[in-house]
């Protein structure tokens, strides 16, 4: 056996991957583009209270993103404090009372259509109703991933 053998099955492997992996367009990226939250908006059927408490969430703030016109994304990362919620009205040159009832608003609605679609238990439906409506909107995500972990 020769020595330069293992360097052109070396050689030959690294082309078997290199070459599919280009001719994929590996050799390009392009980031995915946010969804369009006012798409992302419509009631789905969960599957148990885990999934539901997670539809609502996700469905209730691509609601008020739509409302605000901005991303789902961009809005749930501007829940984690006061002072980011405050800085995210300040960007978008909105009153914060406008994004606190937006959130308000989309949380609202998304629970009365799982409560129409009969997805949401009458027990968990009052609590989640209530953290919508009484809690700060920096706490209303926080409080609906505890609701899930702490109900059957």
């Amino acid at each position: 056996m020769s020595r330069a053998r293992p360097l052109h099955l070396a050689l030959a492997a690294v082309a078997a991957v290199l070459v599919p992996y280009a001719a994929l367009g590996g050799g390009s990226y392009a980031p995915a583009a946010v969804a369009n939250p006012c798409e992302a908006s419509e009631w789905a059927e969960p599957d148990g209270l885990q999934e539901l408490l997670e539809e609502l969430a996700l469905v209730g703030f691509a609601r008020a993103a739509c409302e605000l016109d901005v991303s789902r994304e961009e809005l749930v990362l501007a829940l984690r404090s006061d002072a980011a919620l405050d800085a995210f009205a300040r960007k978008h040159d909105l009153p914060r009372s406008e994004v606190d009832d937006s959130i308000r608003d989309g949380l609202s609605s998304t629970t009365a259509d799982a409560e129409d679609a009969g997805d949401l238990p009458g027990l968990v439906a009052p609590l989640v109703e209530r953290a919508v409506t009484e809690l700060p909107p920096t706490l209303i995500l926080e409080t609906l991933e505890r609701l899930g972990s702490l109900l059957p």
